[in-house]
């Protein structure tokens, strides 16, 4: 799961961050405004967390836009801010939860760990002219629909999930084979390779990462 923390108190933010990372979570740490929404434009994130005081706006501002795309994250607001009123607020913005500083780490991550499990999935994926029904397991594009093998739907799934990301071949491998597949790493190179051949969109947005493994790029 991907996170992007919000937060402009150096100290908070590293103790988040190793908080979230000890307990499994990649996290990608913003420190004001700015950096919060270049990253944002980059990334389809998980969860975001999000500090309303920042030194060149306030977090209000990102949640609306953020909770409009596709498959939006899971919003927590970070605040010392406690007033009902401002908890209402955030609430009405269309954030998931609202946590007042100090805040409890560990209720932090039951809390997170139990909105993820709740956030709702995308019926469909897209890229270009690609799009995927992951309940009828078919990939379509403008001219065809095409039938993947298994592991080729899941590993297509996973890439536009992970849009934008850099992925080794062995994260890929834990993620989509799992950890007791008893294969190598050529076997995400084989897969990669049949959906090169079948898909062109596929082939000239999926990058291999030189010495990482691969990243799908987004079209812009």
């Amino acid at each position: 799961m991907h996170i992007l923390l919000i937060e402009d108190e150096g100290k908070l933010a590293q103790v988040t961050e190793r908080f979230l990372r000890h307990h499994g979570y990649e996290v990608e740490l913003a420190m004001s405004l700015a950096e919060a929404k270049q990253a944002l434009s980059k990334i389809a994130f998980d969860a975001v967390l999000v500090d309303v005081r920042l030194p060149d706006g306030d977090g209000w501002s990102l949640v609306p836009a953020i909770k409009a795309t596709a498959v939006p994250p899971v919003v927590f607001m970070m605040t010392s801010r406690g007033e009902a009123d401002d908890r209402v607020f955030g609430l009405e913005l269309g954030a998931d939860d609202y946590l007042v500083k100090p805040v409890v780490l560990k209720e932090l991550t039951i809390r997170l760990e139990r909105a993820l499990k709740q956030r709702p999935k995308e019926s469909s994926l897209r890229l270009g002219d690609l799009s995927l029904d992951p309940k009828a397991r078919l990939v379509k594009t403008t001219d065809a629909s095409i039938n993947l093998a298994k592991m080729e739907f899941e590993l297509l799934t996973y890439f536009i999930e992970h849009i934008g990301e850099a992925l080794s071949r062995d994260q890929i491998l834990d993620d989509v084979w799992g950890y007791t597949f008893g294969g190598d790493t050529r076997t995400v190179d084989t897969h990669v390779k049949q959906l090169r051949d079948k898909f062109p969109t596929i082939k000239r947005q999926l990058k291999t990462v030189h010495r990482v493994g691969y990243r799908l790029e987004a079209i812009e």
